[in-house]
């Protein structure tokens, strides 16, 4: 079994509550869901770190692209997602 230790944090007292709504409805230990949940969160982050070294590394060897193929990009993603979730990424 790993080394357990304990953390102090606080939460919005609306996110507490939905966490122990949460991890009772599952039977689970608040401990338990917060650490799935911070397990999660950093594999997420990861993932997101090596893509953008490996976006950086790309367009190093093969030139970055000009503000109007950025422009194109960007409205593809905004035709898939739609401008409101454009608007909560940069938020």
């Amino acid at each position: 079994m790993a080394e357990k230790v304990k953390f102090s944090v606080s939460l919005d007292a609306e996110l507490g509550t939905a966490l122990r709504q949460y991890a009772d409805a599952q039977g689970e230990q608040i401990s338990a869901v917060v650490s799935q949940a911070l397990e999660q969160y950093l594999d997420n982050r990861r993932v997101i770190r090596e893509g953008l070294r490996a976006m950086d590394e790309y367009f190093d060897e093969h030139g970055w692209p000009t503000s109007e193929e950025q422009a194109e990009a960007q409205a593809w993603v905004d035709g898939l997602f739609g401008e409101d979730q454009r608007e909560q990424r940069t938020a």
